[in-house]
Order: C-alpha cells, then structure tokens, then sequence
C-alpha cells in the first residue's frame, strides 16, 4: 500500500463530520477550519534495523481554526480538536496535541494546533 493511500485513508475517516474540510496535501488555499495531514519529523522509521518494508509513520495533524475573535477561535479550535481525536482510527496512535498558535498563512493569523500521530506500515 503507497503512502499516498495511507493518508487518503486517514482524511476518511475525519471527514466523517460537517465542521472542516480536510486535506491530505498542503492546498494553495487554506480555508478554515480545516484539518491538514502532513508528514511529521521523523516521517519515517524502520521497525527493525536492517528491514526496508516495515516503518513506523508518523504523521501531523494541523488543525486551523475560523478567523473570528480570539476567545471564539479558541473555543471553535478546541471543538474539532475533540471531534478529530474521536475519529482517529484505532490503528493509531495519538502521541501529543500541541498548545494553540498563531500561524500566517492566506496573508492573515490563523489560530492552529497540532496532533501528531504514528501508525505501522508495511511496504
């Protein structure tokens, strides 16, 4: 199975919800809220030393919030955060979600956080 497949699994099983687009690439445009998969440092590593076909993955979730006021933003990004965590596969592992941040992109502040997760695979 590519790695390409792995992620459009994952964007799946989260757009099981009306509240955000997700994405399992970086778009042009991010129009919040929305939830990116992008690939996580280390992105991957070998389960055994020495066997190219068996990886640990791991991967980012960035959570984007909507533009609004500060306190909303927060609650808003809060929100998806708990439904995103409700919709991970079993086969994951939720390894830490990040303190909310400002981030620029689309030439305005965005508030974001992020869940990094890993999960097995086998070339």
């Amino acid at each position: 199975m590519p790695l390409s497949t792995l992620r459009s699994d994952l964007k799946t099983a989260l757009t099981s919800n009306t509240n955000y687009s997700c994405y399992d690439h970086v778009p042009e445009i991010i129009i919040p809220p929305a939830c990116l998969i992008l690939a996580s440092d280390p992105y991957l590593e070998p389960m055994v030393i020495g066997n190219g076909k068996n990886y640990y993955v791991r991967l980012t979730l960035e959570v984007v919030s909507t533009t609004y006021s500060n306190p909303s933003a927060l609650k808003n990004l809060e929100d998806d955060i708990e439904t995103i965590l409700g919709l991970i596969p079993l086969n994951y592992i939720i390894l830490s979600v990040s303190s909310p941040r400002i981030r620029q992109t689309n030439s305005t502040d965005l508030l974001t956080a992020e869940i990094q997760l890993q999960t097995a695979y086998t070339g």
